[in-house]
């Protein structure tokens, strides 16, 4: 394509100059040896005639652009046709990654040490530059050896992430870094960018040429310490510095408990890890594991979603499938099969695989008395009051002074509280 339009060019522009010429002949003798001999002489030949030939003048300086225009695009799209010619010059200047000299870069600026250190005797904390906006880094996170620097409740939060995959930090407990820009074996360090309304962060990679300077200590299992100072090349003087305290899970604790707002993968675990212990109790020999955990903030609901591998008291192990939204204030359980569960349990408890035999059409109504109702939990019931009464249901929780009866409506539950000692008698329906 090039080529061709090259060519076009060139012979456009050559039909218009011979034309040219043949006006500036026509003239005078003088005008035509002018205009071949010195090209510079179109130019007042056309002031002079120039309301008689406009037209062939707009169209020769027209053919003249595009002709430069492409031969630029032709000599950039066979630079190797010049080599060693007369042009080889005016390619090095038009395509210059090809010309015989390597090329000359600027080299990248970097956050001087004085900028650095002034920001930090501001305050304690990690501070950081990024596109020339200034940032505080409030949580510090060491998961799967990536050290990620976030910040909490920003409108466009921004996180720096420091890859260590190919250093061995759980096993030596400790790790020392001190790169230049000349140096090889860089870690990634990727920099995102949180919008409001967009599902995927804006992604910035660093492979190589930044200074790092990085102590990392583990302190417990679960926390670790230590200091970086890193500047980008980005062009902008990018930088991250501080002394930090980081965990080994993404949870933020408020006076002893998780705080449940907080957007993550293991405030979604811990949630629903509290959820089972609470609801199972003593039928819960531990939670093995947590599977495809994930959240989303960015639909109308927040909702997040996780696996779970737990193991009984009866030896038996179970994957449980915990849907979470998340109202005002944190992230809570929607409706989960734990109820389902602890009744099958239960019936194992109390015939267990090889002793249930065929059950006889008749069956005799088990009834227990309100002293019983912990041990009635997820089976379903009918609760006959003092008053006459009768409330149907399954069992959800039970406490000193309330017992929950669940119920299905539509695609929710319902969720009927009755007083405990208002109850007379306890029907099991299941």
């Amino acid at each position: 394509m090039e080529t061709f339009l090259f060519t076009a060019a060139l012979l456009a522009f050559a039909g218009v100059t011979l034309n040219c010429l043949r006006l500036a002949y026509g003239r005078s003798l003088g005008w035509g040896v002018a205009c071949t001999i010195m090209p510079i002489s179109w130019i007042p030949f056309y002031g002079l005639e120039w309301d008689r030939i406009r037209i062939q003048g707009v169209v020769h300086t027209l053919s003249l652009i595009a002709l430069l225009f492409f031969s630029a695009l032709y000599m950039r799209a066979n630079p190797f046709v010049f080599d060693q010619g007369l042009l080889a010059g005016l390619r090095d200047r038009v395509a210059p990654a090809f010309g015989q000299t390597p090329l000359s870069l600027s080299s990248p600026k970097f956050a001087s040490d004085y900028e650095i250190n002034a920001k930090r005797l501001q305050g304690n904390g990690n501070y950081g530059r990024y596109l020339d906006r200034e940032y505080r880094f409030d949580h510090v996170v060491f998961t799967d050896n990536m050290l990620r620097f976030k910040q909490l409740d920003a409108e466009e939060p921004v996180e720096f992430a420091i890859d260590l995959h190919g250093y061995d930090v759980a096993e030596s407990g400790s790790l020392v870094l001190d790169l230049t820009p000349t140096s090889t074996g860089f870690p990634l360090v990727h920099v995102m960018q949180y919008q409001p309304h967009s599902a995927l962060p804006q992604v910035s990679s660093f492979e190589r040429g930044y200074w790092l300077e990085l102590i990392l200590d583990r302190v417990t299992d679960a926390r670790y310490q230590g200091q970086v100072v890193l500047k980008l090349p980005d062009g902008r003087k990018g930088y991250l510095a501080g002394n930090f305290n980081a965990s080994a899970r993404d949870l933020i604790w408020e006076f002893g408990d998780v705080k449940r707002s907080h957007d993550s993968n293991d405030t979604i675990e811990y949630v629903a890890g509290q959820y089972l212990v609470n609801n199972l109790g003593s039928s819960l020999l531990n939670v093995v594991d947590f599977h495809n955990t994930f959240f989303q903030t960015n639909l109308e609901e927040s909702t997040g979603h996780t696996r779970v591998t737990v193991a009984m008291v009866d030896g038996s192990i179970h994957d449980i499938d915990i849907g979470l939204f998340k109202n005002d204030d944190e992230w809570v359980v929607e409706r989960t099969p734990v109820r389902e569960l602890i009744g099958a349990l239960q019936t194992i408890r109390k015939a267990p695989p090889a002793a249930i035999a065929q059950q006889p059409v008749l069956q005799q109504v088990e009834t227990f008395g309100p002293e019983d109702l912990e041990s009635l939990v997820g089976r379903k019931v009918a609760l006959k009051t003092h008053d006459g009464k009768t409330r149907e249901g399954t069992v959800g929780s039970v406490d000193r002074y309330n017992v929950s009866l669940v119920t299905l409506l539509g695609g929710g539950e319902v969720a009927l509280m009755v007083k405990r000692r208002e109850v007379k008698e306890v029907r099991v329906q299941d």
